[in-house]
């Protein structure tokens, strides 16, 4: 009878061990697939050359100075529109805070035509490159739009804010990064609408 009870203590304490493993897998097994699908800070990306709609040469994920703003969107994303306003605004405070040293690139994930049409309707401050190779995208994590990167001049990712910005923190969070002071945390709160 002993010898029962302590077999059966014996197999509740393996199952609680193994289902104490099983959920510690899964919770590696989910930051991995973030890791392979999702832009975060610290992350290298490619050089791509591209040309902008405007005919200017540029090199995604490689900066002409310190700092390089990549703003990836499609040209019929509600969420990319409403951040429209709030990416405006800091193309325009992108000098002053970086003083001279960063850059803004708009990368729309549709055909030219289409891009430009958009560029032009809602005069955007900064040159826009039409990238519709979406394995190209995807080094950069752009999985989902809209996605704002802050890449440094060694090519990591100083900041990444995916979904709508609409708020004060997400501009705020890309001027310290070119500044290239403390990065706050870029994941949006709670009165921020998630995609």
């Amino acid at each position: 009878m002993f010898a029962l009870g302590a077999a059966l203590l014996v197999a509740t304490a393996l199952v609680i061990a193994l289902g104490l493993q099983v959920r510690q897998l899964r919770a590696e097994q989910r930051w991995l697939v973030e890791r392979a699908s999702q832009a975060y800070a610290g992350m290298y990306v490619p050089r791509v050359a591209a040309t902008a709609l405007d005919g200017s040469r540029h090199h995604l994920g490689q900066p002409r100075a310190r700092s390089q703003v990549l703003f990836f969107f499609t040209t019929t994303c509600p969420y990319c529109r409403a951040s429209l306003p709030l990416v405006g605004s800091i193309a325009r405070q992108l000098e002053a805070a970086s003083g001279g040293t960063a850059q803004m690139l708009g990368v729309a994930l549709d055909d030219p035509a289409a891009a430009a049409a958009y560029a032009r309707e809602h005069a955007l401050p900064f040159p826009v490159v039409a990238l519709r190779d979406r394995r190209t995208a995807m080094l950069f994590r752009a999985r989902k739009v809209p996605l704002l990167l802050v890449v440094g001049a060694d090519g990591r990712v100083r900041y990444a804010r995916p979904g709508v910005l609409n708020s004060r923190e997400g501009v705020t969070g890309v001027l310290t990064a070119v500044r290239g002071t403390e990065v706050p945390d870029a994941r949006p709160n709670e009165k921020e609408t998630r995609l």
